[in-house]
């Protein structure tokens, strides 16, 4: 099949699976016959970057992700050092990827996409285990990690950063958050454009990698103790992370939903869990478990990475 003039590139299998309507054969075709081809320019003269998992189209995806945290981080650090006065308030930093991310997916994608997008936030017709997995994995991996210090003589700083009845209220407004700000960008839009062009395994790794880097101003800004011993294990733990929500999000067809209750139950676990912050023994241990849940994973499924059985 072609179209304007091109032809139309098969979609891999892992992509079909994936979860977002546009990365089905059907649906691609579609949404391509109503935009012009890679390469080629919009009627205003602007060159297209719209296309598929067009590497324009992943660019600027990123460069909205990025944008708005990191001019927020940056006024903080910079009031750190002296200068400037103040900081642009830091509860805000998230929130301002929502509005760039929906320009970004109209500019790269178009109705089509963005519409596709909007069903998937609240897709919540998925498996019950897949709820399951989206709760409970992530104390399961806290839980491990803290055994495994306790028993080599270590501190567990069990709800020194956050209460239990805290971390539970945060699991709450964490899933909002996350469902209108990164969850709807790192495994709603960039993840399925990756796996349009790789597997799901090795599109999780990236997506994983471009979170970390994102995560950078957060390890030099105030109280986060020395940033270049936390570097190297809070890397591994985010690329680790990323491939567990990537399989979850596939397992839920694509459920931007279940993703941000999975990502809003890391960040409560391990703030319970005291995983991040001034010691190492918890960071150590829960980098060893999750990878080793990446390992299990891997065994389980067998390089599936829970794809599911299309978007529908």
């Amino acid at each position: 099949m072609t179209t304007h003039g091109t032809s139309a590139r098969p979609v891999p299998r892992a992509a079909r699976t994936a979860g977002a309507a546009y990365l089905d054969r059907a649906d691609a075709s579609a949404q391509r016959s109503t935009m012009p081809a890679p390469g080629r320019r919009h009627r205003s003269g602007r060159p297209d970057v719209g296309g598929g998992g067009s590497a324009g189209r992943i660019v600027l995806i990123c460069l909205a992700m990025f944008t708005g945290p990191w001019v927020w981080w940056a006024s903080l650090i910079a009031e750190d050092h002296g200068l400037l006065d103040g900081h642009l308030p830091q509860g805000l930093a998230l929130w301002t990827m929502t509005p760039v991310l929906a320009a970004a997916v109209l500019l790269t994608g178009g109705r089509p996409a963005f519409a596709d997008l909007g069903r998937r936030l609240l897709r919540w017709r998925v498996p019950v285990r897949v709820w399951g997995a989206a709760l409970l994995i992530p104390p399961a991996i806290a839980l491990l990690a803290a055994a495994v210090v306790s028993l080599s003589g270590g501190q567990v700083p069990l709800g020194e950063a956050l209460s239990l009845p805290a971390a539970l209220g945060y699991l709450g407004y964490g899933t909002g958050l996350f469902l209108l700000t990164e969850e709807a960008g790192w495994r709603g839009v960039l993840l399925p454009l990756l796996q349009r062009r790789t597997g799901p395994v090795q599109a999780s790794v990236l997506v994983g990698v471009v979170w970390a880097v994102w995560h950078l101003p957060l390890l030099v800004s105030r109280g986060q103790g020395d940033p270049v011993q936390s570097l190297i294990p809070f890397s591994l733990l985010v690329v680790a992370t990323s491939v567990l929500l990537g399989a979850v999000f596939n397992a839920a067809r694509g459920s931007v939903l279940v993703a941000a209750l999975l990502h809003a139950s890391f960040d409560a676990s391990y703030s319970y869990f005291g995983v991040v912050g001034p010691g190492h023994d918890m960071l150590w241990a829960t980098v060893a478990a999750t990878w080793s849940a990446v390992g299990v994973l891997a065994l389980t499924v067998r390089g599936r990475s829970f794809l599911g059985g299309g978007s529908r």
